[in-house]
Formats: structure tokens, C-alpha cells, sequence
């Protein structure tokens, strides 16, 4: 649910329903990402809940309307991948089902070093602007994810290494040559792997904060990855327990991830 700056209206129902997104009134898009067409291999669909993520899809009626970031679903088979690209904003993949492999790349002209980690339901990266990453399935079911993108209408990504323009064995690997990908070690010294190691948030290691009778865990922010535009927590509300009614001076997400169990709350 987006919520915009409070304000009055003589119809509070209506102007609430304006501002929900259910699932059972959407369906995954296999067509959302033009530089995915003629590469089976890229293959994933899009379920859009607020803007249009990293579609050009920017008038889907379906979809609520952006204020500083978007919120998608991703629904990626096993097998494919996408290749490696940026943002010139932030952008968090937060696992909901099945087993990622986000790649970093670091480095570039043919001497780039690809550090690959493996994110399981709950785990999340946050990738930062300007940074070269790619997912991929290696799994043996598909992975179901939710992304947002810390800008209301991002550019469209930058391509490091598409399959049109460089050998797809190569793109498959994000761009890194043959013994060039790394498996990521957050006890490593190297440096390019403690910076990795920022912004991948581990559920299994999340401790949660009771206040007023629900549990926060950090994600974005505070205990969780840096400040990149926007803040996002996972919150569990016992059965029973309510929130009073409270009003920000910017928008906030709800996004229910697990229904009866868990959901996740993004805001800037």
C-alpha cells in the first residue's frame, strides 16, 4: 500500500482504495523488459505494484503511482539470468522464494572480477548506484523476488554485458572471463568483498528490536545495509496486535511478503 503526506478528503474509503495493490487482481508480465526480447535465456516476468521499476512500462493503469522509489515482483525460472547492468540509482533484490545468484562486478575493459554470492527466502541486497551487477537462477525452482528502485522513474539500465553485444557464455557469467568469478566471502580482507558484504543482509542473522508489541528487523538502514534513498524494515505483528494511526512527512510502503507470518515496510 502507498501512502502519500497526509491530507483531509470527504471520501477517506475511496482515496485508501486508490492506494492498494492486491495481488489477485494483477498477473506477471513476460514482456517488461525490451532487452530481454529475442533471448530466451533472460526470460523472467514482472508483476508491478508501485511505478514501473526498470520497464518502460510507465503507463500500466494497474499500477500505483511513484513518489522517490517502485516496487515490483519478480518471477524468474530456473536457468535464466539477467545480464549485468546499472542504475543511477539504488536498487534492493529481496528474495521471496527459491535461491538468487547476484553478481558484483568489479573492475572492467576485460579484467573484471565478478564476486557472486547466493541469496536464500528473506536475504536481500542492496546494490548500489553505478554499480555493475547481474542475478541469475542456478536453483532447482523459480525464484520469486521483490525489487524497488530508489528513484519514482529510474533511466533505463546500462549494460555491461548483454548476450547482443558480447559472447553469451560471457553474459551468463556477468562479464567475467574463464577463472575470473569469485565466491563471496564475508570474512575476507579483500576489500571488494567486505564492501560487498555492506549491503547483503542475511535474515538468519537479522535480531530483531520489540517495540509496542512488534519486532523490527533492519534491512535498509540503522543495523541493516547503508542509506541509499530509502529505508526498509521487515516487520512481524503478532496476531492481535495493532499500530496506532501515524502520519510521516514522506511515503511509506507496506508490502505483505508472507500473509499471517512476515511482511516488509520500505520507506524514504
Amino acid at each position: 500500500m502507498a501512502m502519500p503526506a497526509l491530507r483531509n478528503s470527504p471520501d477517506l474509503a475511496r482515496e485508501m482504495r486508490a492506494h492498494i495493490g492486491r495481488h489477485t487482481g494483477k498477473s506477471f508480465d513476460w514482456d517488461a523488459f525490451p532487452g530481454s526480447r529475442g533471448f530466451p535465456e533472460l526470460a523472467r516476468a514482472q508483476m508491478r505494484y508501485i511505478g514501473a521499476g526498470g520497464s518502460p512500462k510507465v503507463d500500466d493503469p494497474d499500477t500505483l503511482k511513484p513518489g522517490d522509489f517502485t516496487l515490483s515482483l519478480i518471477h524468474q525460472p530456473v536457468g535464466k539470468y539477467a545480464p549485468c547492468h546499472y542504475h543511477e540509482v539504488v536498487e534492493h533484490f529481496l528474495v521471496l522464494d527459491g535461491v538468487l545468484t547476484v553478481g558484483w562486478m568489479f573492475g572492467g575493459d576485460g579484467g573484471a572480477d565478478i564476486i557472486e554470492a547466493k541469496l536464500g527466502p528473506l536475504d536481500m541486497v542492496l546494490n548500489q548506484s553505478e554499480r555493475p551487477h547481474g542475478f541469475r537462477n542456478d536453483g532447482v525452482g523459480p525464484v520469486l523476488m521483490s525489487i524497488s528502485v530508489g528513484s519514482g522513474s529510474p533511466k533505463p539500465p546500462v549494460y555491461a554485458c548483454h548476450p547482443k553485444d558480447h559472447d553469451p557464455a560471457l553474459a551468463r557469467r556477468f562479464g567475467a572471463m574463464p577463472g575470473r568469478t569469485i565466491a563471496f566471502d564475508p570474512d575476507s580482507d579483500d576489500p571488494r568483498q567486505q564492501e560487498f558484504a555492506r549491503y547483503i543482509v542475511r535474515h538468519a542473522e537479522r535480531r530483531p528490536v520489540w517495540q509496542s508489541g512488534l519486532a523490527r528487523l533492519d534491512y535498509v538502514g540503522e543495523t541493516g545495509a547503508p542509506l541509499g534513498g530509502y529505508r526498509m524494515e521487515m516487520i512481524h505483528l503478532p496476531r492481535g496486535v495493532a499500530v496506532r494511526g501515524y502520519a510521516r512527512a514522506v511515503e511509506d510502503a507496506y508490502f505483505v511478503a508472507r500473509p499471517r507470518s512476515s511482511g516488509s515496510a520500505g520507506s524514504t
